[in-house]
């Protein structure tokens, strides 16, 4: 029965996903803008993990001015959403004209795909779906990146056709060592979204804005078992909003000392505290709407009161 909903949902949506193909990215980001902002009102739900993040992360702003960076959130996931599916259609050099790459020099990228590949920390700002797809039309980046599947198989299949069109290759989660292995030794970077709440087995909790969070391990476990650089790459949207840059920062000093668990703690602090600072200079570009301290004993999601701006 799910199969049968799931398929119905893609038919419906399929349509829609195929005009909004057509929008010149001037009217996506504007169109994206809009419908952010109209999220934003209607959506309490996602608009109240949004301020409770905000309130943890940035406890000394006042809440006129949190509400602002929470509405510039939505309008700036509206942006993606609705620039996504014109990424499956638009020219490669199209693209390419809209980024622009700021950070660590060229040479060094090339130098350390010769060497053994490179993996890349990375996060959900700007439009990170262009991001690395425009990544894998550099002559010099051969890019695989970690992902799990969506729910919904079909939309999960139509995603990732986009996100494969430039050469790059998906890793699936489950399992994702052994392709991460074979990537690096085929000398390609390799992109982890490091910027989720994760717990259980598959996540550790670090420091994160001052407080408690449960974070990813994966990257921590895989720098500290392969002697492979690690680099930040993220999105900023530019003012004009359909253009942005993308940041190569430096490379991340790395612990291995033999020690697996002290060196995934270690590692994986050490990568969300360049998160953090990232997110610090560009909070209106995250994606707050996570639970991003689920499971934290200093930081609670229960409705109190009615908020607004004051």
């Amino acid at each position: 029965m799910k199969k049968f909903f799931d398929l119905l949902l893609f038919l419906l949506a399929y349509p829609v996903l195929y005009l909004l193909s057509f929008l010149p990215p001037p009217w996506a980001v504007r169109l994206g803008k809009w419908a952010g902002a109209l999220a934003f009102i209607v959506d309490g739900r996602h608009r109240h993990i949004t301020l409770v993040n905000l309130k943890v992360a940035f406890p000394d702003l006042r809440a006129s001015e949190r509400w602002t960076i929470a509405r510039k959130t939505f309008e700036n996931m509206g942006k993606t959403f609705l620039e996504i599916p014109g990424l499956a259609r638009q020219r490669p050099e199209d693209i390419q004209r809209r980024i622009r790459y700021v950070g660590v020099d060229r040479g060094e990228w090339i130098r350390a795909q010769k060497e053994g590949g490179a993996l890349l920390l990375t996060g959900h700002l700007g439009n990170w779906e262009m991001m690395a797809l425009a990544f894998g039309w550099q002559d010099e980046a051969n890019l695989s990146f970690v992902a799990r599947p969506l729910d919904n198989p079909y939309f999960d299949r139509w995603l990732n056709r986009l996100r494969t069109r430039s050469g790059n290759r998906i890793i699936l989660k489950k399992g994702a060592l052994r392709g991460v292995s074979r990537a690096l030794r085929d000398r390609r970077f390799v992109g982890l979204l490091m910027d989720q709440g994760a717990t259980g087995r598959d996540g550790v909790f670090v420091d994160f804005f001052g407080h408690p969070a449960g974070s990813s391990a994966a990257l921590g476990l895989l720098a500290s078992r392969f002697p492979v650089p690690v680099h930040a790459v993220y999105a900023i949207r530019d003012p004009s909003g359909t253009g942005q840059a993308v940041c190569i920062g430096e490379e991340i000093p790395v612990v291995r000392t033999g020690r697996k668990r002290h060196d995934i703690l270690e590692n994986t602090q050490r990568f969300q505290k360049v998160l953090e600072e990232i997110i610090r200079k560009n909070p209106e570009q995250w994606f707050w709407m996570h639970r991003r301290w689920k499971g934290s004993p200093t930081v609670s999601y229960e409705k109190r009161k009615k908020e607004k701006p004051s």
